[in-house]
């Protein structure tokens, strides 16, 4: 099992964080050069306050200090301006600091499981941004869907919502989740941001900006 490590510049930790992970360890922001962590022996929680430091430079410095580490960010104002940036610096997850126990399982679950956390809009923006940057579309795997399922399938992977394809479709918002849902069990993904890695394929990463999907 994973260590899970709190990095705050608090002096205690918020009780959720020990509701949580009872095991947890509460520490200050590493030293630059430290060793935090083995390479992929702990999740590693980010707590950022809105303020300086910046958090996505930290982001960098933690990976080097906790190399393989998953990294999730907690912001006390939390937007998704802020959550693209650490996103893209190689955060896997980003959510509000006082986030309750469960939500904070449910999400260390869906990282070690290979998944990024993060809310619908900002979702939404990764897609549209992944859609921008896609030089070509793959329609390949789009030979198993209806005509209507492809045509939702490509419109997701495009960055729009479920309210924006029913209105583009003329249909209703139900009827776009029901062959959203199907599209899905055709095409062997999960969820919308798979759905867009399929179709527009992974990002392009520099090594100064990794992957933002595991």
């Amino acid at each position: 099992m994973k260590q899970h490590i709190f990095l705050t510049r608090r002096p205690d930790a918020f009780p959720a964080w020990n509701t949580a992970f009872p095991g947890a360890r509460r520490l200050p922001y590493p030293a630059s050069g430290t060793q935090l962590a083995k390479p992929g022996q702990a999740v590693i929680w980010l707590h950022v306050a809105g303020d300086k430091p910046d958090p996505a430079l930290l982001v960098q410095e933690i990976a080097l200090a906790a190399p393989g580490c998953a990294i999730i960010v907690l912001s006390n104002v939390p937007s998704d301006e802020e959550g693209l940036a650490v996103l893209e610096a190689g955060a896997v997850g980003y959510t509000n600091t006082l986030a309750v126990p469960e939500v904070l399982r449910q999400i260390a679950a869906v990282i070690e499981n290979g998944g990024l956390w993060v809310g619908p809009g900002l979702l939404q923006r990764l897609i549209a941004a992944m859609a921008a940057n896609s030089a070509q579309i793959n329609n390949s795997h789009l030979d198993k869907l209806s005509a209507r399922e492809k045509e939702v399938a490509l419109a997701v992977a495009g960055g729009a919502s479920n309210k924006e394809i029913a209105r583009r479709l003329e249909i209703s918002e139900r009827t776009v989740k029901a062959h959203l849902t199907a599209a899905f069990e055709r095409l062997g993904v999960r969820d919308r941001l798979q759905l867009s890695l399929l179709i527009n394929g992974s990002p392009q990463t520099t090594p100064n900006q990794p992957k933002t999907v595991h």
